[in-house]
């Protein structure tokens, strides 16, 4: 309805008064990470080279999903920022706030079409991956594991496909993205106007934005980092960790050691 829509573009308008919503340019250079491979600093000639490519020609693939992966599993670590957008350590949680940012790789590896088509692909098998390893070491009994598996895969995609639909109207895209991050990580249990909502919606704002001006070659090759969010002061000062169960504290444990 037309009261609607101006609803939304008000909404909008309000969230985008903040500054943080937006990235200029030459803050995004700032989240560029210079890494080698040492393999692939060789000559294309050496045999080295030859043979890993031969043998092993996913591999340099392999090492940008790896990295993006990474990327993702940092945000979940990062108890302030979890603070900040009342994150908490909840299986349902954990899930949508990995595919906020499993959703924002995509937007850009979509954009750069069918040469990042496989890498895309790859991606959302690694967040699989990592859904059917918390079910693992929550104990899911085999009977139910894979209707339990196939469930998180269909409210996983179903999120992805309503972030995809607001970006429809920029004209409202930050109400738009506000009203499926309430239905979908809080579930609805939060006010609209939560004050962690909002902080979220820029937060996705800002990392879209980030999305977008990467250059393609430290993109493909997953080297960057998410762009910076301020956390509010009053959270800052709280240095304890978040209550984790101990599925979630198994995963970071098992990580380290690998």
């Amino acid at each position: 309805m037309p009261e609607d829509i101006l609803h939304l573009r008000a909404t909008s308008m309000t969230i985008m008064q903040d500054p943080i919503c937006e990235l200029r340019p030459e803050e995004a250079q700032r989240h560029l990470l210079e890494r080698t491979d040492d393999v692939s600093e060789l000559p294309w000639y050496h045999p080295k080279r030859v043979a890993l490519k031969a043998l092993m020609p996913t591999r340099e693939r392999k090492i940008v999903v790896a990295r993006l992966t990474d990327l993702m599993i940092e945000r979940l670590d990062n108890d302030p920022l979890c603070r900040c957008f009342d994150i908490d350590s909840g299986f349902n949680m954990q899930i949508y706030f990995l595919t906020v940012h499993a959703w924002l790789l995509h937007q850009r590896l979509v954009l750069e079409g069918s040469k990042a088509k496989k890498l895309d692909e790859d991606l959302f098998e690694s967040c699989w991956s990592l859904c059917r390893n918390w079910m693992w070491l929550r104990k899911i009994p085999e009977y139910r594991f894979d209707a339990e598996l196939q469930n998180v895969q269909e409210y996983m995609l179903g999120f992805c496909l309503a972030l995809d639909k607001a970006l429809e109207r920029p004209d409202i895209l930050p109400a738009r993205l506000q009203q499926v991050l309430w239905a979908n990580v809080y579930s609805g249990s939060i006010k609209k106007d939560a004050a962690s909502l909002t902080r979220m919606t820029k937060y996705v704002l800002r990392q879209l934005g980030l999305m977008l001006q990467l250059d393609a070659d430290h993109f493909l090759d997953g080297n960057f980092v998410w762009a910076d969010f301020p956390v509010p002061d009053e959270r800052l000062g709280s240095a304890k960790r978040l209550d984790r169960p101990g599925w979630r504290d198994q995963f970071t444990t098992h990580r380290i050691a690998a």
